[in-house]
């Protein structure tokens, strides 16, 4: 079904997603994308998803789209700690090489190199990680 709006009828490639309603006497909740909402104007936007500007939704209105479309709300999981994080930097195959290129100065007994290269990977990943 088209909308009417000050500029006529909204173009066909903008469709609405609307369940079928459960009883005779419940209206549509109409619902638009992210991307189609930002390509439109304000005004248009609110007119699609039949809300007030200047007023909002009223409290049964909210009521019954929450009961339709569930809470506005996203569902976090658990965050990985941070030092799973700092050692995960060290899995970057460039990280592992020079993790290699120092062992191998250890094992030749080369210790300023050693420790030069070990600082710089420890200053290359740190930075990678605050990033």
């Amino acid at each position: 079904m088209l909308q009417p709006h000050s500029g006529g009828f909204f173009p066909p490639k903008i469709t609405l997603t609307q369940r079928p309603p459960s009883r005779e006497d419940e209206m549509m909740v109409p619902v638009l994308d992210a991307k189609k909402a930002s390509q439109l104007p304000v005004n248009e936007v609110a007119c699609i998803l039949q809300a007030e500007l200047q007023l909002g939704l009223s409290h049964e209105e909210v009521t019954r789209r929450r009961a339709y479309h569930g809470w506005n709300e996203f569902d976090i999981s658990e965050e990985e700690p941070l030092w799973k994080k700092y050692i995960c930097q060290f899995k970057d195959p460039l990280i592992l090489l020079l993790l290699a290129s120092a062992v191998i100065s250890i094992l030749m007994h080369q210790f300023d190199d050693a420790i030069s290269i070990t600082v710089a990977i420890i200053i290359v990943v740190t930075v990678a990680f605050v990033q």
